[in-house]
């Protein structure tokens, strides 16, 4: 995608609508509004729009969670995986990884998937698995009569081999990325690009998430939201917002979200830290810990300007969009697929340099008028990605 471009307009949708669909949540994750996976969001969000354009979604789940979402038929099953052991471990990814070098499969990500795929119903027309590419086995292929994606939202591929790539794609009917970026990762561990790997660019509510009045006179609110891990970099907003500090006061940093995703006792080591180096700042800088996908537009009507810190090749970021939709100026790294969902109309910087993202932060702050401009100018490019084209360029690919 050319980032200069402006934002393109959604095609209507011509392709046959394939139905019943199934979707595969994380295992044991929440299909509910309590749960910050975006995963989850996702698949509600699809589910949404495919049930409005008339088709039918089934959503495979762990009868252990709480599912709360009202869209998709809610398709429960019982897993025979101990409760002590919920989670895909360390281990079990490492001894995969050495399977795959050796064996050329992943017979662990497989097992954990076993009961989830095993209660697919029977008439679902295509399944969508979420980044685990090892449960797209072969003998899934064979015993599932409807068509395969592959939906990656992550750089999964980092343990693979290229002939491990080739084969799982291989078995899928499409492959698809949620940005250029991350299908460029793939194309180059292979040498080639598959014909059937596609990008895919993730959608927003532009109805619940949108710009809100703010009141004039108040400093000038910088929000972050998302996990607070080191690598999604709120430590370096911190150590901007101390650059920043010593030339003004008219801003707040406001940080949402936790360690998780899900509410949670107690702070990480990390949050504690960031904490500690936020103290001297006073009320400059405030927490706030998980906060539901009920909650969260409010959150970012509170706020003037987004910053998105992070410290790897994030492949789109949900939250890049949320407030693109919410019509806020968004400050990012030019980070993997970011620049290709905000385009020309997002401020750029370096955060591990603290000044030079203080820099951009201060020309924000004092610039009522440059935020209006490139909010509104994000919030047209929000408004080209909806679910239903999200929905309806992948009808289009499970018919070809």
């Amino acid at each position: 995608m050319d980032v200069s471009s402006e934002p393109e307009h959604a095609p209507p949708v011509t392709a046959p609508l394939v139905s019943p669909i199934a979707q595969l949540a994380y295992v044991f994750s929440e299909y509910s509004t309590t749960t910050g996976n975006a995963m989850s969001t996702k698949i509600n969000a699809q589910a949404r729009a495919h049930e409005a354009m008339g088709g039918r979604t089934y959503v495979v789940v762990s009868d252990r969670r709480e599912h709360d979402y009202g869209e998709g038929t809610i398709v429960r099953y019982a897993s025979s995986r101990s409760t002590r052991r919920e989670w895909f471990t360390d281990l079990e990814r490492r001894a995969d990884a050495v399977c795959g070098v050796t064996l050329g499969r992943r017979p662990f990500v497989a097992r954990f998937h076993r009961d989830a795929l095993g209660a697919v119903p029977s008439d679902a027309e295509a399944l969508v698995v979420y980044n685990y590419a090892g449960a797209v086995t072969d003998r899934l292929v064979q015993r599932f009569p409807g068509k395969v994606v592959l939906h990656l939202g992550n750089d999964v591929f980092r343990t693979w081999r290229p002939s491990e790539i080739r084969r799982v794609i291989e078995r899928t009917h499409v492959t698809v990325t949620v940005s250029d970026y991350l299908a460029g990762t793939i194309s180059d561990r292979l040498g080639f690009r598959p014909d059937n790997l596609h990008v895919l660019r993730n959608g927003v509510d532009s109805d619940s998430f949108r710009p809100s009045a703010r009141e004039g006179g108040a400093p000038v609110t910088i929000l972050s939201v998302g996990n607070v891990v080191p690598h999604k970099g709120v430590h370096h907003l911190i150590a901007a917002a101390h650059v920043l500090a010593r030339r003004t006061r008219d801003f707040r940093v406001h940080v949402v979200g936790s360690a998780g995703l899900r509410p949670a006792e107690g702070l990480s080591t990390y949050e504690q830290e960031l904490r500690r180096a936020a103290a001297p700042l006073g009320d400059l800088v405030r927490f706030t810990p998980f906060v539901d996908r009920r909650s969260l537009p409010a959150v970012y009507g509170q706020a003037d300007v987004f910053a998105m810190p992070v410290q790897w090749q994030e492949p789109a970021g949900q939250v890049v969009t949320e407030a693109m939709a919410s019509g806020l100026p968004v400050v990012s790294a030019r980070s993997g697929g970011i620049p290709e969902y905000l385009g020309p109309d997002g401020v750029y910087a370096d955060p591990r340099d603290a000044t030079a993202f203080a820099d951009v932060l201060q020309a924000l702050v004092e610039s009522p008028a440059e935020r209006v401009c490139r909010g509104r100018a994000l919030r047209t490019r929000a408004e080209s990605l909806t679910w239903e084209r999200n929905v309806g360029e992948l009808m289009r690919l499970l018919a070809d």
